[in-house]
């Protein structure tokens, strides 16, 4: 599974109005807020039976891969971990 997010939500509610700007459908802030947190949860809680886990950061143009779990096992972490895949690495790192 690949999960992929910008280091700061405030990004993805700036690219929704740039989206807007372009001609692209509008997303409530308070929706954004609420599906990032939502989506974060959901992955920290099933993370466990996921067998491969690839988190990638976008907060640039062509994203990176951050950290791979591979049967409940880290199997690539960058140099420069986000704060948001802290929690995940956590969660597996004493699995590793």
């Amino acid at each position: 599974m690949y999960s992929q997010r910008p280091s700061n939500v405030k990004q993805n509610i700036e690219r929704v109005a740039m989206r807007v700007k372009n001609g692209g459908h509008h997303i409530q802030t308070a929706d954004i807020l609420r599906r990032n947190e939502a989506s974060f949860k959901h992955l920290y809680e099933y993370a466990p039976i996921i067998d491969n886990l690839i988190l990638i950061d976008n907060s640039k143009e062509n994203g990176e891969t951050v950290l791979e779990i591979n049967s409940g096992k880290i199997t690539f972490e960058t140099d420069h971990l986000p704060n948001w895949a802290v929690p995940l690495k956590e969660q597996f790192k004493y699995d590793s």
